[in-house]
């Protein structure tokens, strides 16, 4: 079961995917994209993600049973915003 969340975005995308890349780095996830689209995994969550005009569509593809969505939405969003 997949889920999309999205985040009405205030700043540049350059600047939000790098926050994001930095973040998921960190936290030892891996991240591949752009101002444009990419992806991310990383403890069991697998997801995309897509910049649509002044909105960021993240699409949840994978997560853990036992994680509820609610905290997998949380960490996303802090990745991003």
């Amino acid at each position: 079961m997949s889920k999309v969340i999205e985040i009405k975005i205030g700043s540049e995308p350059r600047s939000l995917v790098a926050k994001a890349e930095k973040a998921a780095r960190e936290k030892g996830m891996e991240f591949f994209g752009d101002e444009t689209s990419g992806r991310f995994s990383g403890h069991g969550v697998d997801g995309v993600y897509e910049f649509r005009g002044d909105v960021l569509a993240i699409t949840i593809t994978r997560k853990p049973f036992v994680l509820p969505w609610a905290v997998i939405e949380a960490s996303v969003k802090g990745f991003f915003a």
